[in-house]
């Protein structure tokens, strides 16, 4: 047997072994075709290399020798880097090329992606041979109506290899090109964006302040705000000699879009004040109004409250004594959303419905959009009727006029509102759509602030190793704002805490050092709950009633239901006398009104399993003795199972010291409380895979779920787990057998199920 292997993308190479192939007998010939390697094969090469796969199979089309040199290189930035090795094996095929082949290669790499036929043609008037060339020796391919280089990393190290002022001469030649001469079919035009690249690599200054905004522009209207700002941040690197007004306006459009998008830093906030320096020289105070406004909101993303509103203050004030204008409903409704973050519901109702007035009056659907979240936001987690279905048209709002942010914010403030008020499934369904839709438009700002909410959902459904991974993934991403980090770490600390790790203080004192100058109920409550709870579990009843006093004299304190409720509760188990606040949630007025028992399976009903350990264990501190044991035993069950070793350990100190024996030696027969009255999901579940669960119960298959999920078949491992369940057998609730369902969940506490 002869195993040969040759190149089948470059024809005049294997002449002599084609002919030998040819005058074999068919029947000896065994032929194997070599394919690129996958998307998901790429990925996980990167992975064991431990360099990061974006932009890596595009780059090297799968190509293996490319692939391997990348990331044996170092080269973490797949879109820029090419290896020394790849730029020299281009190079050394290139070379073997004619001239005038070479010179169809030097013309055509600058352009990125393929190249349309009308621009070859006008790059290259003379060049049709030359080009047959290429394609023959495999180095360019025929793209439908286009021409590719067959790999980018070859596109890219030709274009290294060139010298800098042929480089910027090469890309002044195509952006002519595509200006001028190129046909535009249909009246089609080039892209802003492929003008502006060629602008920008040509060193036009001039081209690239004309095209910068209106690029910027149109990335952002489909979603693309790291592009956008990428394209303004070029414009301002030559913008020196730019109008003051040009000026003025780039650096405004840039913070907005990088602070979407790429951080919310010190750069973004200085190009807000260089913005209103400019305004100002040009007696722009409707735009100085504007830039004041979006420093009140910077500033609230760094977490410091005070400058929050003192520029929200200043915007009004700077703006009221002009003609009423779009920058003033804006102003109102800064200082509403202001109030609304604050729990300061009257204040934010208040001038959430001035700003409401004058957008409508002026037309302004984008700031009508943002008024009406921060109005429907306070009101609904004040308890206040029409909160819903403000903030239900505010999204509408957002969607059909394409405003991003304020979609955003919808999705955010509703996510938020379901797990704070313990509704976990409608938690589930709008975290889930929610961060699909802020990672499709490149809302980083908004992402990571979600993500930390679904590390909180996890947390509170008991999933610790969960809630934990997602937090840490949070903050182990750079330039993060305190805003942004304060859920992830706030749930990464109560983690620590319900485990009884020695960092847990720490961390604790850590998150309080970035809640506290937020001035926000919202932000400060769960890391002071958590630190109550620390102390708790330590047995130390002070050390709880310290750590509420710094929801002391806070603005908004109490307004929330569930909020209210839960530190008197904490102030009641560490032995303080509490009153049972009028609106409190159903769980916490049932243990303030001296039934723990009760409220216990109220926890468990909503599918909060450490809340109902919580609540046993003060059951069994302040119930009679002779029924202590069992209690306990219960909070052992629930502590255990949950990995709560705080809990579990605080159960066996009572037991030790009051002399009982609590231990479970028979794990398989655990003591259970009372079936919970309403059905949970069960914890072995994703939020993905609820979702498979419910298309299944609709009757889709696998192609279909994987179209509705937004998710390729092939890598869906939720899709997996649809065709497993599907093949099986389980038994229902009402007794009945039919495959696809979901057998009944044995859990603490009664039976969970789907």
């Amino acid at each position: 047997m002869l195993v040969l292997s040759f190149r089948d993308d470059d024809p005049g190479s294997h002449a002599a072994l084609q002919q030998m192939l040819n005058d074999l007998p068919p029947w000896s010939v065994a032929r194997v075709a070599l394919q690129p390697l996958s998307p998901r094969a790429v990925d996980e090469l990167a992975a064991r290399a431990g360099r990061p796969a974006a932009g890596l199979h595009q780059a090297t089309a799968g190509n293996p020798f490319y692939l391997t040199e990348v990331l044996a290189s170092g080269v973490v930035d797949a879109q820029h880097g090419v290896p020394s090795t790849v730029r020299e094996a281009v190079q050394t095929r290139v070379a073997r090329l004619g001239a005038a082949a070479q010179d169809v290669l030097n013309a055509l790499c600058p352009v990125p992606g393929p190249v349309e036929l009308g621009l070859i043609r006008a790059l290259l008037p003379q060049g049709a041979s030359a080009v047959d060339a290429c394609l023959a020796h495999g180095v360019l391919v025929a793209q439908r109506g286009a021409l590719a280089f067959r790999h980018e990393l070859a596109r890219r190290a030709l274009l290294d290899a060139m010298a800098p002022a042929k480089r910027r001469q090469a890309h002044a030649r195509v952006l002519g090109a595509m200006t001028d001469s190129l046909p535009v079919p249909g009246g089609a035009q080039p892209a802003l964006s492929r003008l502006m690249h060629h602008a920008n690599e040509a060193g036009d200054a001039e081209r690239v302040l004309a095209l910068a905004p209106l690029a910027a522009r149109e990335a952002a209207a489909v979603g693309a705000h790291r592009e956008a700002a990428l394209h303004l941040a070029a414009a301002l690197r030559v913008a020196d000699s730019a109008p003051p007004a040009l000026r003025a306006q780039l650096y405004e459009s840039w913070s907005y879009e990088a602070g979407l998008s790429l951080a919310i830093d010190a750069q973004v906030i200085d190009a807000r004040h260089q913005a209103i320096n400019l305004w100002q020289q040009l007696g722009r105070l409707d735009k100085v109004g504007l830039n004041l406004r979006w420093l009140s909101r910077l500033h609230w993303y760094q977490g410091n409250s005070i400058l929050a509103e003192r520029y929200a203050e200043q915007a009004v004030a700077t703006l009221e004594p002009l003609p009423p204008g779009p920058e003033l409903a804006w102003a109102f409704s800064v200082r509403s959303q202001f109030y609304m973050l604050q729990d300061r519901t009257d204040l934010a109702v208040q001038w959430g419905e001035r700003a409401c007035a004058l957008a409508e009056q002026l037309g302004e659907a984008e700031v009508l959009c943002h008024a009406l979240n921060n109005v429907g936001t306070a009101e609904l987690f004040a308890g206040r009727p029409g909160g819903q279905e403000k903030l239900e048209r505010s999204l509408k709002l957002a969607l059909e006029g394409g405003f991003h942010e304020q979609a955003a914010r919808v999705y955010t403030n509703v996510s938020e509102h379901a797990v704070v008020f313990k509704d976990y499934a409608r938690a589930e369904h709008w975290l889930t759509e929610g961060i699909a839709f802020d990672r499709q438009h490149d809302l980083d700002a908004w992402t990571h602030y979600l993500v930390g909410w679904q590390a909180q959902l996890r947390l509170e459904q008991g999933r610790l190793d969960d809630a934990e991974r997602i937090a840490r993934e949070v903050l182990a991403t750079p330039r993060l704002t305190a805003v942004m980090r304060l859920p992830a770490m706030s749930v990464l600390a109560r983690v620590r805490v319900r485990r009884g790790e020695a960092d847990a203080t720490q961390l604790l004192d850590q998150a309080l050092a970035i809640a506290l100058p937020t001035g926000e109920v919202q932000r400060i409550a769960p890391v002071v709950t958590a630190m109550a709870e620390a102390a708790w579990l330590r047995g130390d009843a002070q050390g709880c009633l310290d750590a509420l006093r710094h929801l002391e004299r806070q603005p908004g304190a109490g307004v929330n239901a569930w909020e209210a409720g839960e530190v008197a509760v904490w102030r009641r188990r560490a032995g303080q006398r509490a009153l049972l606040p009028p609106h409190a949630a159903a769980p916490w007025r049932l243990e303030l009104g001296g039934d723990p028992l009760a409220a216990a399976q109220a926890w468990l009903d909503l599918g909060a399993p450490n809340e109902a350990a919580l609540a046993l264990l003060q059951a069994a501190c302040s119930g009679p003795r002779e029924s202590a044991s069992k209690v306990l035993a219960q909070v052992l069950e629930i502590a255990d199972s949950i990995g709560a070793r705080a809990a579990a350990a605080r159960v066996r100190g009572l037991a030790h010291a009051w002399g009982l024996d609590v231990d479970l030696p028979h794990r398989h027969k655990p003591p259970r409380l009372p079936a919970p009255r309403s059905a949970q999901p069960a914890r072995s579940l994703s939020a993905r895979e609820l979702q498979v669960l419910d298309h299944l119960a609709k009757g889709r298959n696998d192609a279909e779920i994987a179209a509705q999920l937004g998710v390729a078949l092939r890598a869906s491992r939720v899709c997996g787990l649809a065709q497993a369940r599907r093949n099986q057998s389980c038994r229902c609730r009402d007794g009945r057998t039919r495959a696809g369902a979901v057998t009944e969940v044995p859990r603490l506490g009664g039976v969970w199920s789907l």
